[in-house]
């Protein structure tokens, strides 16, 4: 199903690999024209797995690229990512029958599609999910660590050892770094002013702020250590801070929302909860603050919430906490802290970089918030 995905991926000019999030994207806009035929080339069988009529993988990207020339774009990804949802969702409806488990965990890139991971939550009859947050191939060092443990220790010792992972704050920390470097750049000067206090008085005036601290996140996602935050109150902030990043989006930004305030604006529950504190599944925007939060809401209504909590991340809830106090609002935008096609920020000097290349109009540390010199 991942090479069905890529395909499409491929087909419709974008990379493999690379630009499936696109597609989720681009599929909200079209309608699933081509399902049929491309459901009729899959199945699950008897034992729960997923099988295909295709003799080998050349022919279904010749099948999938000849299909591709009868539809427009929208509508091809709106036909793979509902032929995903279908197959992978029949899979684990098998699995989760014959096992009588209520609780599921995935992992892997196909698991990195966030609508699909809606669909297990809401209609294969499981109680809660956990998508791991480096689901793809960064997943495989953690994974190999807990099988060691696993034939080292025996199940019994494995499963009295097992914890919830409260965050994946596991990158180097540069705090030090970070205070020396900022001291030494040119044409970069600190707000007076605490951080927190700072960093909501710009968000207010509508600026872009970069959030630098602690130990950088482990996975594709950015969780409030290297993150770009940003009022979600006007919608033209898409495309604002697209043409600042050089990027080039369907779907809007995803928000952050105090984990405590968090089912007052999405349809967060016990099933999707868990999989919210990483970022790794859409929910439903309640009606009443669609028109308040505009920018982080799709086009179906779906927003991919990260919930965080004072425990998680002190400095990254403070702020969003003032930010709520000021505008009534428990919700910023909080994308990645990085410009198109080039890797999330990590060390000081980058993101300095970013600052004197106007690819925010601050930089937020505990240290203080930091703009260019004129500014």
């Amino acid at each position: 199903m991942g090479l069905a995905y890529g395909y499409v991926t491929e087909v419709l000019g974008y990379k493999m690999n690379r630009h499936e999030g696109k597609i989720i994207g681009l599929a909200s806009f079209g309608k699933p024209a081509a399902f049929e035929v491309l459901n009729s080339k899959f199945w699950v069988n008897s034992s729960g797995i997923i099988c295909s009529s295709y003799p080998n993988f050349k022919s279904m990207q010749s099948n999938i690229s000849e299909l591709s020339k009868t539809l427009n774009p929208a509508d091809f990804a709106a036909s793979i990512q509902k032929l995903l949802e279908t197959i992978i969702c029949q899979s684990i409806q098998y699995f989760v029958l014959k096992s009588g488990t209520k609780k599921i965990a995935v992992a892997g890139g196909v698991f990195a599609n966030v609508s699909l991971n809606r669909k297990i939550s809401d209609e294969t009859g499981v109680e809660e999910i956990f998508v791991f947050p480096g689901m793809g191939d960064e997943g495989l060092s953690i994974g190999s660590v807990l099988e060691f443990l696993l034939e080292r220790d025996g199940e019994a010792c494995w499963l009295r050892s097992r914890r919830m992972l409260e965050d994946v704050y596991l990158g180097r920390d540069y705090d030090t770094q970070m205070l020396h470097a900022l001291n030494n750049a040119s044409n970069v000067v600190r707000i007076p002013g605490v951080a927190e206090e700072v960093a909501v008085e710009q968000l207010v005036q509508g600026k872009i702020c970069g959030i630098f601290r602690g130990r950088m996140e482990f996975g594709p996602r950015a969780l409030g250590n290297r993150s770009i935050m940003a009022a979600a109150t006007d919608k033209k902030l898409n495309v604002i801070l697209n043409q600042r990043l050089n990027r080039t989006e369907f779907m809007p930004f995803a928000p952050v929302v105090l984990e405590e305030r968090a089912s007052e604006v999405f349809e967060i529950n016990a099933s999707n909860c868990y999989a919210c504190r990483f970022m790794t599944i859409t929910c439903l925007v309640k009606e009443k603050y669609r028109e308040k939060i505009p920018a982080v809401v799709h086009v179906d209504g779906t927003a991919r919430p990260q919930t965080i909590s004072r425990s998680q991340n002190p400095f990254y809830h403070s702020i969003i906490n003032a930010y709520m106090r000021r505008s009534g609002l428990p919700v910023l935008v909080n994308t990645s802290f990085n410009a198109h096609e080039e890797p999330i920020i990590n060390t000081p000097q980058e993101a300095i970089t970013a600052l004197r290349e106007n690819r925010v109009d601050c930089l937020v540390t505990p240290h203080g918030v930091y703009q260019k010199r004129g500014f």
